[in-house]
């Protein structure tokens, strides 16, 4: 192969993935200032944080209703566990609670 031929294909090889990467980062500025123009708008934003927080109370309460004991007791665990004065009789101990070293040896 001829090395002009080589470098021009390296070249355009190269040259996609570049053009891809310019693409996202500005399609994610102009998208940025979009959502930002919309959430100014008067009352946008609270309707936003509103759903964002009723969207999280209906998936607490699917989850209160339609889990296992089993889901439930390691969830209630997990949330025990954050709390320094928490009675933890009956859970496991929480993988953050564990040393990397210990975890590492155990895979």
């Amino acid at each position: 192969m001829d090395k002009n031929k080589l470098k021009k294909w390296i070249v355009a090889y190269l040259r996609q993935p570049i053009h891809m990467i310019v693409w996202v980062m500005e399609t994610f500025a102009k998208n940025r200032k979009r959502l930002a123009a919309f959430t100014a708008r008067e009352n946008v934003a609270t309707v936003i944080k509103t759903l964002f927080v009723v969207t999280f109370f209906v998936w607490l309460g699917v989850f209160a209703f339609l889990s296992t004991s089993e889901e439930g007791d390691r969830f209630t665990c997990a949330v025990k566990s954050m709390w320094p004065d928490a009675d933890l009789t009956g859970c496991e101990s929480q993988p953050w609670h564990t040393p990397a070293e210990q975890l590492r040896k155990a895979d």
